[in-house]
C-alpha cells in the first residue's frame, strides 16, 4: 500500500438555485467531479484519485509530484486529500509450445 497526497481545489457553482462544488486536481488535470456538499466534493475526488492512479500504475504510467493551484477563485476551498492506493501486478509466465483455447 502506497499513500499518495494531492492538493484538490472545491469551486462552488450554482445552477438553478442550487450550489454545488466542481473539483480540480492541479497535478492531475484529467480529473474533474464534483459534489452536492464540501462533503460529497471531497468523496468524489477521493474516489477519482484512486481511480486515476490505479490506472496510471496499471498502464506503467508515472504519478505526478504534487502541484499547488496558481490561481484559486473566491470562495472556493483548498484540500489536501490523502489516498491510499494497493497496487501489484499478476502475470502468467509464458510457456512455449503450449495450445490456448480462445473462446
Amino acid at each position: 500500500m502506497r499513500l499518495y497526497k494531492f492538493t484538490t481545489v472545491l469551486t462552488p457553482e450554482e445552477e438553478n438555485g442550487e450550489v454545488y462544488y466542481q473539483v480540480s486536481v492541479p497535478a492531475l488535470p484529467e480529473i474533474v467531479t464534483f459534489g452536492e456538499s464540501v462533503e460529497e466534493a471531497v468523496f468524489m475526488a477521493q474516489d477519482a484519485l484512486e481511480l486515476v492512479i490505479e490506472s496510471r500504475l496499471e498502464d506503467g504510467e508515472t504519478i505526478p509530484v504534487n502541484k499547488r493551484a496558481s490561481k484559486v477563485s473566491k470562495g472556493s476551498i483548498v484540500r489536501d486529500i490523502l489516498v491510499s492506493v494497493t497496487h501489484s501486478v499478476n502475470t502468467t509466465p509464458f510457456t512455449p509450445n503450449v495450445k490456448l483455447a480462445f473462446a
